[in-house]
Formats: structure tokens, sequence, C-alpha cells
């Protein structure tokens, strides 16, 4: 009987020591990172502010549930209030089971007994510890912007973020607090961009953060946008080459129609690259369609020649005549001039000539002067024999009064040569001069020649 009351008074007093020893220091927390990377040995971060109502002492802070602390080992507390960054290491077996893992740690005095209590923290796999988002992206931009998100209540530092997408690759360094966020851009690859339709695209986002990797995907909107763009190429004058070439520079496939309208008269000379899918004539005017189905960056062109060199020697031809019929209107007195071959006994080599001369209209004081070829003479028993024949130049004179308007006179005369003549043999022109109106005026004949081989020739 005497025992057992010395057992419960013992008992009795060491409950009361143990009331009095915990409750000598009080203990707040604060968490500044209460997560923990599962693939990681990273710790959970908080401040111990501990309340010493006594004098200088020493502590220690442990667990016996796979946890442990730092600072490692005793450390000395003031008297009065401390405030001490505690940082928690979960065990490698700890870190298998996420969610939160709430353990008892104690704290000891080296004079006030142990203090205890409860820690809870919170075990994350490193690929929900961070979100990526990405912006809609449109047709012209440069960059794609991205946000980088920590959702966690932990410390992210110095992560490597490798970038892959059909947009764009690339890699960046970022360092975020807890729950922090940023933003980033990110330069496009323009060359791959040209080819992509518009819609919804994945990206995939490889984290490494010390020894931990992981993978992330997202999505980029990539908004629609429609655009056909023409460019037209011309050159040349006589032949005309035209290019006409309609490029979709959008995202989405879209129809190319090309248009070309032509008259009546182009479309004659005028040849396609491509046979047009359909053509409308409407009055003098007939229009050619082609359309074709174009992918973004795709295009498509028809070329068309338009040969005007027939058209333009026609028209060269109809100016020609046209100067000549107006030339001829406009002349009062026409030469005519025609060479024939004569036949002698002799054999020398001998032309008959002979001008026609005729007014258009009423003329007076008309002379004409008729040039010998070199080496040539004059037959003065034939033809109307010249009013002056100057010698010294070879040139024959016939003198006429008056001529009224369509009046015509002959001249005719020979001329020989001992040379005998081969292939083509030339006259000079002749000429006349006259006075119509009381102004002088001049005409001159066609250019008259003879070929060896024939009889007779006139230009």
């Amino acid at each position: 009987m005497k025992n057992t009351y010395i057992i419960s008074l013992l008992v009795l007093l060491t409950i009361s020591i143990s009331s009095l020893a915990s409750a000598a220091i009080k203990v707040d927390k604060i968490d500044k990172g209460s997560v923990v990377i599962a693939e990681l040995d990273n710790p959970a971060v908080f401040d111990f502010i501990i309340n010493n109502p006594n004098g200088i002492d020493s502590a220690e802070i442990y667990s016996f549930l796979g946890v442990s602390f730092s600072p490692k080992g005793t450390f000395d507390i003031q008297s009065g209030e401390n405030v001490i960054e505690v940082k928690a290491y979960p065990s490698k077996e700890v870190r298998k089971n996420s969610g939160t893992f709430k353990f008892q740690y104690e704290i000891k005095t080296g004079n006030q007994g142990i203090y205890k209590n409860s820690l809870s923290i919170k075990i994350v796999p490193l690929k929900d510890s961070l979100t990526i988002k990405s912006f809609p992206l449109n047709i012209d931009d440069k960059s794609v912007s991205l946000e980088i998100k920590n959702t966690q209540n932990t410390h992210l530092e110095n992560i490597m973020l490798q970038f892959s997408s059909a947009f764009f690759n690339g890699e960046l360094n970022v360092t975020l607090k807890p729950f922090e966020f940023a933003n980033i851009s990110i330069p496009i690859d323009t060359a791959k961009i040209q080819t992509l339709v518009a819609g919804n695209y994945i990206f995939n986002t490889k984290i490494i953060y010390d020894t931990a990797e992981t993978n992330l995907e997202g999505t980029i909107k990539y908004l629609e946008s429609e655009n056909i763009v023409l460019t037209t190429e011309s050159k040349g004058l006589i032949v005309r080459k035209k290019s006409l070439t309609k490029k979709n520079e959008g995202n989405v496939p879209l129809t190319a129609e090309i248009e070309i309208s032509k008259d009546i008269i182009s479309r004659l000379f005028t040849t396609h690259s491509i046979q047009p899918d359909t053509f409308e004539r409407k009055g003098l005017m007939v229009t050619y369609k082609w359309s074709k189905s174009l992918s973004p960056s795709e295009s498509f062109s028809v070329s068309l020649k338009t040969n005007y060199t027939l058209p333009f020697i026609l028209l060269l031809l109809i100016i020609i005549i046209g100067v000549f019929v107006k030339l001829y209107t406009r002349t009062a007195l026409i030469l005519t001039k025609r060479v024939f071959f004569v036949r002698t006994k002799g054999g020398e080599f001998a032309l008959k000539v002979r001008i026609h001369v005729k007014a258009k209209k009423k003329v007076e004081n008309i002379q004409i002067i008729e040039k010998l070829p070199g080496g040539t003479q004059l037959y003065e028993k034939f033809g109307v024999k010249p009013d002056h024949i100057d010698s010294s130049t070879h040139r024959l004179f016939w003198n006429i009064i008056q001529l009224n308007a369509g009046e015509e006179r002959v001249y005719s005369y020979i001329i020989y040569s001992k040379v005998r003549v081969f292939g083509r043999f030339e006259l000079p022109q002749a000429s006349a001069s006259f006075e119509r109106n009381n102004k002088k005026e001049h005409a001159f004949s066609n250019r008259a020649y003879f070929v060896s081989e024939t009889t007779s020739s006139e230009e």
C-alpha cells in the first residue's frame, strides 16, 4: 500500500514537471514555403518564432517520423523572442507519397524541457508545380506570348524550360517565388509558320530542375486569317507578256480566282499558259476565268502572251499606203519612168527609157530633167529630142509651157553602151520643176532598173 502511494506520487510529480517543461517556451510558425518537390530533396521552409521566458538556453529541433531539420544540432536561444529559419527535409521514403504530410516534431531545450507540436508539409510532383499557357497567335505576330506560373507555395530557382512546337523552339531559365507568374515572349520561326493552317497546336515544354525532369503540354490557338495577294508583271511592247500570280498568305485554305478581259481583236493574237476554266462574252469583250484551291503559302499563276507583230505590220502598211496616197493627192505633177531592153545589130547594150508626165492640176513652166547613167550615151535618132542637152553633166531637159489637169505627155529616148551589163542596172530618178499658183514646186519619178536576165523591168 505504501509502495503504491509512492508510485502514484512520482507519476503525479513527473506529469507536473513535464507540464511545466512544455509550457516553458512558446513557438509560433510562419510558412515561407511548405511545399516540397517529390523528385528533389528541397526543404519546406518556416520561420519559427520561439518565445523564451527564461534566460539564455540551448535548443535542438528533431522528429522521429522521417524528417530532418536545419539548423542541425543545438543552437542558442536568447531570452525573449527568437526568430529562427527552419528547413524541414522529408526523407526519400516520405517523398514517395504526394499530398499533405503531417508529423510531430520536438524542440528540446537545455533547461526547460521538451516542446512538442505538429507540422504540415505538402509533397508535390514537379509537373504539378508549374502551369504554362499561351495566348492566341495571329498570322502577323513575330513572337508567341507564354505565361508561366508557380502554382505551389515553394521557391523554384533557376528552372530550365525547353520549348518545342510547330511555331518555335527555344529554351530559357526562370526563377519563381511561391505563386508567382511570369510572361515571356519567344520568337516565331517564320519559315515554319508559312504553311500552317489555323487551328489548335500542341507545344511541349521540358522542365529541368536540378536533377529532376518532367514534361508539360500546352495548346496554342492559331487564329484564322484570310488573305489572297495578287501580283502582276508585264513586259514587252510588240510581243506583250503578262503574268498574274495569286498567293495564299493567310492560314486557311482558300479558292483563288484570276480573271482577265480581252477585246475580240486582241484575243485572236493571245495565248494562255493554262486553259481557262470558263469564258464569257459580253459585247466586244471576252472574259476568261481560272480558279484553284490554295493551301497556306501556295501560289497560282497564269501567263498570257499577246503577239501584235502581224497587226503592227498591217498597221505600218496602212500608214505607209496612207502616206503615199496623201503625197499622191498633194502632188500636182506625176512622173512615171519605165525602161525596156533594146536589141541592136552590133550587139551593144541598149535600153529604151520612157517618161510619162501627167498633170493632176493645171501647172505652168514645166521643165523635165533626166540624167543619163554613167558609161551610157544618148541615141539621138530616136524619140523626142530634148530641148537642151548638157554634155558635161549628162543631163537632158524638156520644156513644157503648160499642162492642164489630166493632160499627159510621154518622152522616150534610147541609151546605149559598148560595155555589156550583167545583173541589175539602175537608172537615176527623173525630176521636174514647175509653177502652180505662182509657186515653184518639184516632182520626182520612181526609180527604174533593168536586170540582164529579163527583157524589161520597173520599180
